[in-house]
């Protein structure tokens, strides 16, 4: 109870906001995890649905833009290309380790796992399909810009980003693969650096036989990379605001 009072203190003295105080470190971690785990399931219900919505033809983004106009009862998460960062990939399977011990099966945590870790899979095989069907292209020696590593908008951290898996996977497939990331010039991923692009220009997007968004950083000129670029795959809803939607397909 002491330590509770004192820790309590300096946050509040620190952050300048109130802090709830729970009765014990156990719930506080599971707390920490509930929050992490309701985001993994609910974004593995919305990239389940996106894989749904593309065979019926319907737009998952604005089947979510319409859901969120209820004023009770929704919250809106979008789909895309996986889970990346530190906690929401990886906080669920602490609680599904640790509820084993126990003798129980977290069997949401399981199934949102599934779908969420084959996502970078998935946007690969819409790439060839864009390929082939708008160019008769295999994705086998195409040319294809990766623009973002980062695993979320306007910052410059990598940690489990779906986009290196992505990229993984289009380079296993024979894809020449570059990236740009105005917030990461190289990245380590199982133990070799990639480095990116300095910077792309008109020359460099049209190039490309495809362009794909993994982050829609701020930063970007959508403008010119929508004008240049021949195909346009969008895993993250970067180019909402794009009239021209000639070359763009939405995950």
């Amino acid at each position: 109870k002491d330590a509770t009072e004192v820790i309590a203190k300096m946050y509040r003295a620190v952050l300048g906001a109130d802090i709830f105080e729970v009765s014990s470190p156990a719930v506080a971690e599971m707390e920490k995890i509930l929050e992490n785990t309701y985001r993994n399931i609910n974004i593995g219900l919305v990239n389940e649905l996106a894989m749904l919505c593309e065979k019926m033809g319907i737009s998952l983004w604005e089947v979510v833009d319409a859901a969120k106009t209820k004023p009770y009862g929704f919250q809106a998460f979008y789909p895309g290309p996986g889970l990346g960062g530190h906690c929401i990939p990886l906080d669920p399977y602490y609680l599904d380790w640790k509820a084993r011990e126990y003798g129980f099966h977290t069997s949401l945590i399981q199934a949102s796992g599934i779908i969420n870790d084959r996502m970078p899979e998935y946007c690969v095989e819409r790439a060839s399909k864009m390929l082939s069907t708008r160019f008769k292209k295999a994705l086998n020696g195409a040319k294809v810009l990766v623009l973002g590593v980062a695993y979320k908008n306007n910052i410059d951290d990598y940690r489990e980003s779906p986009a290196l898996r992505v990229i993984e996977i289009l380079q296993k497939e024979g894809a020449d693969v570059e990236f740009y990331d105005p917030w990461i010039s190289e990245y380590k991923y199982k133990g070799e650096i990639h480095k990116g692009l300095d910077q792309i220009d008109e020359k460099k997007v049209s190039d490309a036989d495809l362009v794909i968004f993994t982050a829609a950083h701020s930063n970007y000129d959508y403008e010119m990379i929508q004008k240049n670029a021949k195909a346009i795959f969008d895993t993250r809803n970067a180019m909402k605001d794009a009239k021209n939607r000639d070359n763009i397909e939405l995950l």
